[in-house]
């Protein structure tokens, strides 16, 4: 029984790869990382998630096959890489996606592939007759089946199951009403046009709500001020005891399932009663013993920019963010370590996947037989045209008033531009 989409069903290669180690891990990832010092309700898991979208995956191929557009076996290989797509994320879900991917090399995506081929989980499917190879790929929207794209932009395209659920989800755990999206409407409005999962026009109005429903979520929950304040803490010090952690390039699939949430916490904890002779160690150690009270960084300045060309984000590049830190710690008189910048961006429509790298979502006009563009006749799709970055210096409490002021002088002096928005 699942609290969103009732009572869900397996079939029996289903129930095998659900009941193993590599699956059943997924119930120790908290879905939304750090989100729960801000909403306690949000502690639900990736395995949950994991199980609704694998359920909106079989309803969207059920449509496509009741259309003639799909053959019968795509319900069972939808469901299976949407089930799948998920495995690869690492402690406290995205909260510990930068250090992972500057540590191993690897993102959950390429974890989930690497998994799917390593472990027990490869081999059930193989068992079954399924090709875990292409389900390795498949499972992050990455393949071809049969010649088309369409499963893949199922489980990994502009309005995938991922984020059909995961926001009716995280709306619902976390208790925010911006979340709810008509997934039933959007499912029954799926078309193929040119080998392309498009939406038909009768679906308007409920894709527009998708779009909002995404853009709020991402303001008011997972980009949250103090939602980001813990994570940023989070991927500090978990960026100091990596080693530590056994987080590196020589990882193995079985000690990366052994990185879930109650580990690395356990181990952290551990390891900040340890003696350490690096300062960055003893910075980390500090961090944790906050995030444990509860005693978080404070946002300082702030700023949201909207861009339609993703280049001209000022943060992209690690060098210019160093830069920005040490001008505004010497101007604040304070220790470098103690100055954080949090810049997480994104695209306010989803971009496609497998290839297709546009902002704009394709209508289906089914009377006239034709292509329509969502910005051309959506005024929310036009205005929403935009990546979306958020700009935030953190600091220790204590040093709030004075980074503030040189964050202020520093970010007007050298790097705003008329672009920006407060």
């Amino acid at each position: 029984m699942d609290p969103i989409h009732g009572y869900i069903s397996f079939t029996e290669i289903e129930r095998k790869i659900i009941d193993t180690e590599t699956f059943q891990r997924l119930h120790r990832l908290k879905q939304l990382g750090m989100a729960f010092v801000v909403y306690p309700g949000g502690i639900h898991t990736r395995f949950s998630h994991s199980i609704g979208a694998m359920h909106l995956a079989g309803l969207s191929a059920q449509k496509l096959i009741e259309d003639g557009i799909l053959g019968e076996d795509a319900w069972q290989i939808a469901r299976l890489g949407a089930l799948l797509h998920d495995i690869g994320h690492g402690p406290f879900s995205h909260s510990s996606e930068n250090t992972l991917k500057k540590k191993t090399g690897l993102t959950h995506e390429d974890m989930t592939s690497k998994l799917i081929l390593e472990t027990e989980i490869g081999d059930k499917l193989e068992e079954e007759g399924y090709d875990k190879n292409l389900m390795s790929k498949l499972a992050i929207g990455q393949a071809d089946y049969k010649g088309s794209k369409v499963i893949s932009k199922i489980i990994a395209g502009q309005v995938d199951v991922d984020k059909l659920d995961f926001l009716n989800r995280d709306a619902h755990f976390t208790g925010v009403p911006y979340g709810k999206v008509d997934h039933r409407r959007l499912i029954e409005g799926l078309q193929v046009y040119s080998n392309d999962l498009v939406i038909n026009y009768n679906a308007l109005y409920a894709l527009e709500q998708f779009i909002i429903a995404r853009y709020e979520m991402f303001k008011a929950v997972y980009y949250h001020r103090t939602v980001r304040a813990a994570e940023t803490m989070f991927d500090k010090i978990l960026g100091s005891f990596s080693d530590e952690l056994g987080i590196s390039d020589k990882i193995s699939s079985q000690e990366y399932l052994g990185l879930d949430d109650g580990y690395v916490w356990s181990k952290l904890r551990q390891l900040c009663k340890t003696e350490f002779k690096e300062k960055e160690k003893k910075k980390s150690q500090q961090l944790f013993n906050m995030l444990q009270k509860r005693e978080l960084l404070k946002s300082c300045y702030e700023i949201l920019r909207h861009e339609t060309d993703p280049s001209g984000r000022i943060m992209e590049n690690e060098k210019v963010v160093f830069a920005i830190i040490e001008s505004i710690a010497t101007e604040a008189g304070v220790d470098v370590e103690d100055v954080f910048i949090d810049s997480p961006a994104l695209p306010t429509i989803p971009l496609g996947t497998f290839g297709d790298k546009t902002f704009d979502v394709k209508i289906f006009d089914e009377k006239n037989k034709k292509l329509l563009s969502l910005a051309k006749i959506s005024p929310i799709g036009e205005a929403l045209t935009r990546y979306m970055e958020v700009i935030r210096v953190y600091t220790l409490p204590k040093h709030r008033e004075a980074v503030s002021l040189a964050a202020t002088k520093v970010f007007k002096r050298e790097f705003l531009s008329e672009k920006v928005s407060y």
